[in-house]
């Protein structure tokens, strides 16, 4: 019968480390992270992504950290600023048969600016091939153009218009239910109509810049200036998929809407979009589109709620757990606050780690400087931000994070 040999130092050496990793070292001071505030984004669980989503195989695995003082006399402000897109304008995709023989051109204010853009490399268009007519009347085009930008005048100043494109500033004759035809047009076009001077004025804005893919996004739609007849939206992925978003009055007289983004489409750099188009009520029906953009990230890591300050000769060392659904690079940062002798928190510095994570539970340290710290404990770590570097994709990000003593 053969002798079983054991080996209790391997083992003893295993079980060792096993325990290093998961107690903190003598000193050290263990915490957890601060309750999430309302905007905080944190995703409600990690998806695993499907092989070759996530070009994460040639980044460095090597780890990297700094930190850089700040003026503790600043204020700054961790809270996402939410953007509001204000439209005086609307588009219209036209064929070239109603190219040809007029689009209506529903004017609300005089002034207006109308760009003719042709789709696929189609036939461009002059203005001497526009045709503008008010109540069934032509206008000659002395009377009803003011001004005109070629295609090479639209890219000087900065717009990425297509070739063959033209703008027309349109006269003050030109108001009300316009039509705009151009008869030697040849595909589709893109029309697009902005009016600086109207008071009809649309403004859409999502609830939050960025959200963790499964959660859903809200808009909220308002008209100023004239009252909405109906609205509708398209939120597109930036790989072209998109997604119908449903707009329901609201007793204040605004709109919102909502939607789940697709997570087949959350992989990858690039914002989605909402476009929201909406027509007012009354005869008139001014149509107006807005148009906002967020991030949705494909949720593969987060805090797992674990902090250790560990000890340090000097500055202040901290280090925060990660969950990983999925091997990458990740990065950490966060700004670092301090007690003046007001016993305000200010801030004193930022740090930032980057490290190659397994699937798993792992951590990332973020270590301050002894020359950033210009104030003293308690401590508070603001605007701790959690990044898959593969993507860039902001994987979770607190207002307020951390407290320390």
């Amino acid at each position: 019968m053969p002798t079983i040999q054991h080996r209790p130092l391997p083992l003893a050496a295993a079980l060792a480390a096993l325990v290093a990793i998961a107690t903190p070292a003598v000193g050290a001071e263990s915490a957890r992270l601060l309750a999430r505030a309302p905007q905080d984004l944190v995703a409600a669980r990690l998806v695993k992504p499907v092989a070759k989503s996530l070009a994460a195989t040639p980044l460095d695995h090597a780890p990297v950290s700094l930190s850089q003082p700040l003026d503790a006399t600043q204020t700054l402000d961790a809270r996402p600023q939410i953007h509001t897109t204000q439209s005086r304008e609307y588009w219209i995709d036209a064929t070239e048969s109603q190219i040809q023989n007029g689009v209506s051109l529903p004017l609300s204010a005089a002034g207006a600016v109308v760009r003719i853009s042709p789709h696929d490399g189609n036939a461009a268009v002059s203005a001497s091939d526009v045709q503008i007519r008010v109540g069934g009347r032509r206008l000659d085009n002395a009377r009803s153009i003011r001004s005109v930008a070629d295609t090479d005048a639209l890219r000087s100043a900065g717009m990425d218009a297509s070739q063959g494109s033209v703008a027309l500033r349109l006269s003050d004759a030109v108001t009300g239910n316009a039509q705009l035809a151009v008869p030697t047009a040849r595909g589709a076009y893109l029309v697009h109509v902005y009016e600086p001077a109207s008071s009809v004025v649309l403004a859409l804005a999502a609830d939050r810049d960025s959200i963790a893919g499964g959660d859903s996004m809200t808009f909220r739609a308002t008209l100023a200036g004239a009252t909405l007849d109906r609205i509708g939206g398209l939120v597109s992925a930036p790989d072209g998929a998109s997604q119908n978003v449903d707009f329901v009055r609201q007793r204040d007289g605004s709109y919102l809407g909502s939607v789940t983004p697709d997570l087949a489409h959350a992989v990858g750099p690039g914002l989605w979009e909402i476009h929201a188009f909406g027509v007012t009520a009354g005869k008139d029906a001014v149509p107006r589109d807005a148009k906002t953009a967020f991030a949705v990230s494909l949720p593969v890591a987060r805090f797992d709620g674990s902090v250790v300050r560990e000890r340090a000769a000097e500055g202040l060392a901290v280090r925060i757990g990660i969950e990983a659904a999925a091997a990458s690079r990740y990065g950490v940062s966060g700004v670092l606050y301090g007690t003046g002798a007001d016993g305000v928190l200010r801030p004193v510095a930022l740090a930032q780690s980057a490290t190659w994570l397994t699937a798993g539970h792992g951590n990332i340290v973020l270590r301050y400087d002894a020359a950033s710290l210009s104030l003293g404990a308690p401590w508070e770590v603001r605007d701790l931000r959690l990044v898959n570097q593969a993507d860039l994709s902001v994987q979770e990000r607190r207002e307020r994070a951390i407290s320390l003593k």
